[in-house]
């Protein structure tokens, strides 16, 4: 084949073994990569110019947004709404790049991703390796999506430009120790009754082994080193009792056990309100009599901190930079690791996929 600069390259994102997969995910029936948890995604390495990313039908009253990482640098942002086919990366110089796509807020449909269209002089695909060899999940409600973090306090109601997934404390504690993350969480969600007092809708304790945000239960094999839990700061819109909050933490904390048999469990709470501290220290501390990968982690919260608030009363960045490093410190402590290690090589020169 003769190339030229216009020569193209499309892929089905789906079908690919040179395209890896973050996250919990799906395959619709016509073969689109379906992503519905935060900060889920996919990553790849090309030869070439630039690319374009095709998606399929969108339904939801508000955009969602995607984050585009091009050689762990340039970061751009792009809302897809009802009716966008498609997101084009151009002027790249014509050489290797690396690519993440991270889809950054929630949504009330999962995005489709359907094709990666790659241009320049020779366009080609190269292999990843296995990735980061550590790995956490998150479990959660809006804090750990990342609601509210790129909003000030000033700023009211739900905007899903005011959110990123990237920046939330737990996407950071997983940067500062080169973990690959999973972000398991809904905003407003409890663990007995969820954002103002509703005990009807599904919680917590149910959601956290979802495979997509409507159910099914995950079992792609993907076994964490630790479990972080954020959750409580919605059952204090009912209010939920102690004991019935203390018997739905310990419900959630068997379930997680026993999913994750050798994983260490970390339960930060405090970051908006310590409406549940007590309950949940007593509870730990019981628990930790057999069961000493369990962990409490209280942390301060932002209404008694100046310049922490972001939109609608949630964590904005400088909060998810302060609790990032508490937390990895805690897990460093329990897992005995160091730092973040060295980026780890994860191209395979010797397999490439060419237009």
């Amino acid at each position: 084949m003769r190339y030229t600069p216009s020569s193209t390259l499309e892929i089905k994102i789906a079908d690919s073994e040179l395209i890896r997969v973050i996250g919990r995910h799906t395959v619709t029936e016509d073969g689109m990569l379906a992503l519905d948890w935060c900060s889920s995604g996919f990553s790849f390495i090309f030869n070439g110019r630039g690319f374009n990313i095709s998606f399929g039908a969108f339904n939801a009253d508000a955009p969602a947004y995607i984050k585009v990482v091009i050689d762990g640098r340039d970061e751009q942002r792009f809302a897809v709404a009802n009716g966008r086919e498609r997101v084009i990366i151009e002027n790249l110089y014509d050489k290797r790049h690396r690519v993440t796509v991270y889809k950054i807020t929630e949504s009330e449909s999962p995005l489709l991703f359907d094709t990666l269209t790659l241009f320049g002089e020779k366009p080609s695909l190269r292999r990843l390796l296995g990735g980061k060899t550590r790995r956490l999940e998150f479990i959660g409600d809006s804090i750990t999506c990342g609601y509210g973090v790129l909003g000030s306090e000033s700023d009211s109601g739900y905007l899903t430009w005011q959110q990123d997934s990237t920046l939330s404390y737990a996407s950071l504690t997983a940067k500062l120790l080169g973990a690959e993350p999973r972000l398991i969480a809904v905003s407003g969600k409890g663990l007995v009754c969820n954002c103002l007092g509703d005990r009807s809708d599904v919680k917590v304790t149910q959601f956290y082994e979802y495979l997509t945000r409507r159910g099914g239960v995950c079992r792609d094999g993907w076994i964490p080193h630790a479990v972080v839990i954020n959750a409580g700061t919605n059952d204090c819109g009912g209010p939920a009792g102690s004991e019935e909050f203390a018997e739905a933490a310990n419900s959630l904390l068997d379930g997680i056990r026993a999913r994750y048999p050798e994983a260490e469990i970390f339960w930060l709470y405090g970051m908006m309100n310590t409406h549940y501290t007590e309950t949940l220290r007593e509870t730990i501390q019981k628990r930790r009599e057999t069961d000493p990968k369990l962990h409490c982690v209280i942390t301060e919260s932002i209404t008694s901190r100046r310049g922490e608030t972001g939109a609608n009363g949630h964590p904005g960045i400088r909060a998810s930079i302060r609790v990032a490093e508490e937390l990895s410190a805690e897990i460093q402590r329990a897992l005995g690791w160091k730092p973040a290690p060295r980026r780890e090589t994860d191209e395979d020169p010797a397999t490439e996929a060419e237009g």
